[in-house]
């Protein structure tokens, strides 16, 4: 009997360990396939991302753009003429954005329409669109002088007559007979309501709203923090800040 019990207990003892090796397998290969399918997922969403970040980036296409075409990191502003914070962000972020970043060649800066203060804030809008299918970098001399001569958000100050006559006192390089015959028969409404819908579709509301590679600023008004995401982008592209 004792000889049929050892051999009974070597028969579960090598059951057992069997046992154990199947399940640490089946373990191993759990835990194999959880990897792969997070690193799947993983790798989906970082190509999801990618491709957002490059369906934003295409939005300056065909848009006012200043500094170096090549330049390795894009800077797309979203702003409505009327905003006051779009003014502040214009005479206090802008200028710093240009001395550092625009002027040296890392970043080039696309300005789209999100015109949606007022009827006279699309006015405006239709303004900057005519003045830049003149002359490209005539745009970035209305962008300053809009800024710099807006006036209450809640008055209706963007009419025809005041946009020619900044134009004529502050933007160099123009037609500006073409620019008032632009203005008054809404030449270029739809081209502002497509950059208007293109903001929509990214779930912009509230200007100015800036992206950087494709990344959204939380606070544009911060510099530090635009800052921080423009030299990011420049270490993702290979460039020093």
């Amino acid at each position: 009997m004792g000889k049929k019990n050892r051999t009974k207990k070597k028969q579960t003892v090598s059951y057992q360990a069997k046992r154990k090796k199947k399940d640490m397998r089946m373990l191993t290969m759990v835990t194999v396939g959880l990897v792969v399918l997070i690193l799947a997922i993983f790798g989906i969403a970082q190509l999801a991302a990618d491709g957002q970040k490059e369906e934003i980036n295409r939005l300056a296409q065909g848009q006012p753009v200043l500094g170096d075409p090549k330049a390795p990191v894009t800077l797309i502003e979203f702003g409505d003429f009327k905003c006051p914070v779009c003014k502040r962000f214009e005479e206090t972020v802008f200028p710093l954005l240009k001395k550092e970043y625009i002027d040296t060649g890392k970043v080039k800066m696309a300005f789209l329409n999100m015109q949606f203060i007022g009827p006279d804030s699309v006015t405006a809008g239709i303004a900057g669109e005519s003045i830049y299918r003149q002359n490209p970098q005539a745009f970035w001399q209305f962008y300053d002088a809009i800024y710099r001569n807006q006036q209450d958000e809640y008055v209706i100050w963007a009419t025809p007559e005041f946009l020619v006559q900044l134009a004529k006192q502050h933007v160099s390089g123009i037609d500006v007979k073409r620019l008032e015959q632009d203005i008054r028969t809404r030449k270029y409404e739809a081209d502002v309501q497509r950059d208007m819908d293109s903001g929509k579709k990214l779930g912009i509301n509230s200007v100015p709203t800036i992206y950087v590679n494709g990344k959204k600023v939380d606070n544009p008004l911060d510099y530090n923090q635009l800052k921080q995401a423009l030299d990011q982008a420049l270490q993702e592209s290979g460039k020093k800040g």
